[in-house]
């Protein structure tokens, strides 16, 4: 456990667009996500959307880490969305939007401790979860 934290550290000090804020900055209610990969095939965290981008993170089913989608719809204080609230917010920020959703590249926060680390992943990766 402790080199899976390790490693995640490094690619967030690698990536230039981590921000100082804590897991507060999350919500509750739906808008958050579990990895949906393999335990042989772990997930990319890309940062830019497409698959050739440098990877920010590389996450692992057992990881179970708080990863959220990155649409203002969802966030603010007290708010608490629907998964219907969260499926019109993939429509609207994940991309390209001429394909269905599953094949589209979504933004999405990793919190992980003080830090938040940006980047984009397949939504077809992503199963859908209630945020801390």
């Amino acid at each position: 456990m402790p080199a899976r934290a390790a490693a995640l550290s490094i690619a967030a000090a690698a990536f230039a667009t981590v921000a100082a804020a804590g897991p507060a900055a999350a919500t509750s209610g739906f808008g958050c996500y579990r990895v949906n990969t393999g335990p042989a095939d772990p997930l990319a965290v890309r940062s830019e959307p497409r698959e050739k981008a440098a990877a920010v993170a590389t996450l692992s089913w057992e990881d179970q880490p708080i990863l959220a989608l990155e649409a203002a719809s969802l966030r603010g204080e007290g708010k608490q969305p629907s998964l219907f609230e969260v499926w019109q917010a993939e429509f609207e920020v994940c991309t390209p939007g001429n394909l269905p959703v599953g094949a589209r590249w979504c933004p999405v926060m990793l919190f992980s401790g003080d830090e938040v680390v940006r980047g984009w992943a397949k939504r077809r990766f992503l199963d859908h979860s209630e945020c801390p």
